[in-house]
């Protein structure tokens, strides 16, 4: 295997109200639905981190998608990508947040390639002047960088930046190969899911 596709679904949505993200609906599609269905063209295996059994149940997943839980459960996204990343066979994974109905394999095999050109452990995207590290290609080895931040009890996903060796892959770059940067759009807030689902009924 090559590539991992590892979906963030642990998360509690509080700015949301609580409402499990990965469950939204754009068009007829649950993001998730759409997000598997991207990766599972372009990856080896899919996996989904969730933060219970009751999570994992609720999301109702096709049988070839692997389930892990979060081994730091309530830590945030960097102890769900450790959990995807321990969990998987495969060299490389693309690290999703699952409220993210936009991404983009053409996007991740950019990244991907980066990623190969050099001496890195991770590939990332900077859209806006921000890097966006939920929608990034990583090598394996960095799950154990993760695990001693978490057991240090760091949970910042940015902290993780600022030990490996990564590389930028900015907006105009993906621009150039004919890649939008609405893949590194995501829906944290009630307005913004209103807002996303107005724009796609126009």
């Amino acid at each position: 295997m090559t590539i991992a596709a590892i979906i963030l679904a642990g998360g509690q949505g509080r700015r949301m109200g609580y409402v499990n993200k990965a469950n939204l609906i754009l068009g007829d599609q649950r993001f998730i639905d759409r997000q598997l269905q991207v990766a599972s063209g372009w990856t080896d295996e899919r996996i989904v981190v969730v933060s219970s059994d009751e999570r994992a149940v609720e999301l109702k997943l096709p049988e070839d998608v692997r389930v892990v839980m979060d081994k730091y459960a309530g830590e945030g996204p960097l102890a769900g990508l450790h959990a995807g990343i321990e969990a998987m066979t495969s060299p490389f994974a693309w690290v999703i947040g699952c409220d993210m109905p936009f991404i983009d394999a053409k996007a991740a095999d950019k990244l991907l390639t980066s990623l190969l050109g050099g001496d890195f452990q991770a590939a990332v995207p900077i859209i806006e002047e921000r890097p966006q590290p939920l929608h990034a290609v990583y090598r394996k080895e960095i799950g154990d960088i993760a695990g001693r931040l978490l057991v240090s009890g760091n949970r910042r996903l940015l902290s993780l930046l600022d030990e490996i060796k990564w590389i930028n892959v900015y907006e105009n770059e993906f621009e150039a190969s004919g890649i939008t940067a609405r893949f590194a759009n995501d829906v944290d807030t009630p307005e913004q899911y209103e807002r996303l689902n107005h724009e796609k009924e126009q």
